[in-house]
């Protein structure tokens, strides 16, 4: 009888979905936490291993997993900064204040962050998705100690022995760090935390990790003026200005001279952007949410008329960009790229800049677009783009195009042309079904190098290619839900009630939390913000630190060190009254003459040698004084010509520039006569010098 041999059957293969978590889930494979709002990882539907996307691949392909390969243990990689090294239960002071209470929190160390999730208040609840507060170990300021009775003032004196505090950066200037309060249910327990955390610390500095800092926060306002509470939007005009925009109307902002003024009218204004080439700042204000178009010299204090774009009724949201932009190449998503160009090419013109206004309709919207002249008017309607849906966002894409998002979804039109519109997400990609099931809103498109975007939703954020199907797995998930979105120099910046996250767009990696709060953002890249500090509003500047700063923030001192600026106490410029200020704001030591009634010029020629250089009586006064100093000035041999000018040139020194109003030039004539601005004497040394026959 033969004998009948007995395969083992081969080992099945897992079938692993997309599977959205509602507690906080740790990955089986590589311990870290599966962090997200959705679809933060995997399960197999046959043995229910759990896993990021991005480890699948990595898992024993056995299904079922073996008992030995199940669960691994706890632990960091301390070359890579992944897993999860400690959890448990803490509690943190209530919003408040430590006199208001505490309230329970469940704490997870992974990846060296602390992940602190809030928990209801119902039995046997199981802690949020969303992440109450990140405070990230490999911040530069991040140290963890036992507190005083002196730092919790407010405590009983039972629990100040279980109290510990970790510490973070917050703001420099003006130094201030973020301190947040953990309560420990025994002081053992203290311990045990402050060891563990300790000690990761010491290991992530000796591993020597990257340094991923991109971002930190400067503070520019603090609370002292009254509108800043109310500040919609802002714009940088220059190193030392900056417009805010509020609910009391448009404030230009110089922090070089501590001035403020209003501009314009004082009607609400709830978004605007400065297209620095076109000297213009694009506004929607006023209840009736029209766009306004308004020249830079209105900051100045001139009486500029503001200019109504007439259909712009109910708008939502605006866009700018060129008409015509090459696509981006991968320098323009590097985590460090160059510091921009102060100034365009002056051998290359660039294209025209288009407007983009999403107005809203019943139940629907329409997208006009402009395109930004020179004309009185400053614009020219070019096409309009009627939508089925509301409009969310729109972004300026190259060649040419316009993105247009709205509800689970974004649509590429053309700006000029009829080409059929491209849907960025395609019928076949599974996330189509997800999208349009939850309903998420439309907050961000990005766009990468050959033809790749990343579209940012409400709950996460995707990559496409051009045609609308999925190009990576990888999906950028948020720890906490988004109250807005910003993109700077190839990141993009989650801004959350309790912090702001910071994203690399090329890679889709998480690199940075800021513990800033309840910050939004003011204009368009995120740079200008307005956060809570100890309840009290502040307006922050978010410095690229691998970047040439935006806004002057910090002052040199004699040795060029950077300092500080003292408090500022802004005075009010009075309206009407034109700000003094130099006619190049590049150099302040420096600038070209205004009035042109000191001097006559004649030439080129030998006539030159026959002419007098003639101060233009503007009184009486001086009339009679230059009648008495002509015989002095009369320009004769040519010893004489050449030692006038080197007499005007060692006599010259840097003075500070002075403003003066027309009633006080007759008293301050002597003194007037002797400044002389640096282009006159170098007008006067070539004229001398022609006459000379030395050039």
């Amino acid at each position: 009888m033969a004998m009948l041999h007995h395969q083992q059957p081969k080992p099945k293969a897992h079938q692993f979905l997309v599977r959205t978590f509602s507690s906080p889930t740790k990955c089986s494979h590589c311990t870290s936490l599966m962090v997200g709002l959705t679809r933060q990882g995997v399960v197999c539907e046959v043995c229910g291993f759990a896993c990021h996307i991005g480890c699948c691949e990595k898992v024993p392909p056995i299904c079922p997993v073996p008992p030995d390969q199940t669960k691994r243990p706890l632990g960091i990689d301390p070359t890579r900064g992944i897993g999860t090294a400690y959890e448990g239960y803490v509690k943190v002071p209530k919003p408040g204040g430590v006199k208001k209470g505490w309230v329970r929190q469940f704490v997870v160390v992974c990846d060296f962050k602390l992940f602190l999730y809030d928990i209801s208040p119902d039995r046997n609840a199981l802690p949020s998705v969303h992440v109450s507060q990140v405070l990230d170990m490999r911040d530069e300021d991040f140290s963890v100690s036992s507190v005083r009775d002196s730092d919790v003032i407010h405590a009983t004196k039972k629990d100040i022995p279980c109290i510990f505090r970790i510490t973070t950066s917050l703001m420099d200037p003006p130094g201030m760090k973020n301190h947040t309060l953990m309560l420990a249910d025994t002081e053992s327990e203290k311990t045990k935390w402050v060891v563990a955390l300790s000690e990761l610390h010491r290991i992530l500095k000796r591993n020597n990790l990257p340094n991923r800092t991109i971002f930190r926060a400067k503070e520019l306002l603090d609370n002292t003026l009254a509108f800043i509470k109310n500040a919609l939007s802002g714009a940088v005009i220059d190193n030392d200005r900056l417009v805010i925009g509020t609910e009391e109307g448009l404030f230009c902002l110089d922090l070089d001279r501590s001035e403020m003024a209003r501009v314009g009218e004082g009607k609400k204004v709830h978004q605007l952007e400065y297209v620095v080439e076109e000297q213009l700042l694009v506004v929607v204000s006023g209840k009736q949410r029209h766009v306004r178009l308004v020249p830079v010299r209105a900051l100045d204090g001139d009486e500029v008329e503001w200019i109504k774009v007439a259909e712009t009724k109910g708008t939502v949201t605006f866009a700018v960009g060129h008409l015509s932009e090459p696509p981006p190449s991968n320098s323009l998503t590097s985590s460090a790229p160059p510091p921009p160009s102060t100034s365009p090419a002056p051998t290359k013109m660039s294209s025209p800049y288009c407007l983009c206004v999403a107005i809203k309709r019943q139940n629907a919207s329409q997208v006009i677009i402009y395109e930004i002249t020179r004309t009185k008017a400053r614009h020219k309607r070019i096409r309009e783009i009627p939508l089925p849906v509301q409009a969310q966002t729109l972004s300026v894409l190259s060649e040419g195009r316009l993105c247009i998002g709205y509800q689970s979804g974004f649509t590429i039109y053309n700006i000029i042309g009829d080409q059929q519109p491209i849907v960025l997400i395609h019928p076949d990609n599974q996330l189509l079904g997800f999208l349009s099931y939850s309903a998420t809103d439309a907050l961000r498109a990005i766009e990468l190098p050959h033809g790749e975007f990343l579209l940012v939703f409400q709950t996460l954020g995707v990559y496409v290619d051009s045609q609308g199907r999925k190009s990576r797995d990888r999906e950028i998930m948020y720890p906490a839900v988004p109250q807005a979105v910003s993109c700077c120099d190839g990141h993009l910046m989650v801004f959350s009630e309790t912090h702001v996250d910071v994203f690399e767009v090329a890679t889709g990696e998480w690199v940075q939390t800021l513990n800033i709060k309840r910050t939004k953002p003011l204009n368009n890249t995120g740079t200008l913000g307005i956060c809570l500090v100890d309840e009290l509003p502040h307006i922050v500047y978010l410095c690229n630190i691998h970047q040439r700063e935006l806004i002057s923030v910090c002052l040199t001192d004699s040795t060029g060190r950077s300092v500080p600026r003292p408090r500022r106490r802004f005075s009010l410029r009075g309206e009407g009254s034109r700000a003094a200020r130099a006619t190049d704001r590049r150099s302040k030591m420096i600038s070209a003459p205004t009035n042109f009634n000191h001097i006559s010029h004649m030439g080129p020629g030998d006539g030159i040698k026959m002419q007098q250089l003639l101060d233009l009586p503007t009184t009486l006064e001086t009339a009679d004084q230059q009648q008495l100093q002509q015989s002095s000035l009369h320009v004769g041999h040519h010893h004489h010509h050449h030692h006038s000018g080197s007499n005007l040139l060692q006599g010259m020194q840097p003075q500070p520039q002075h403003h003066m109003h027309q009633s006080q030039i007759a008293s301050s004539t002597s003194s007037s006569q002797q400044r002389v601005c640096l282009m006159t004497v170098l007008d006067t040394v070539c004229l001398l010098s022609n006459s000379s026959g030395l050039f």
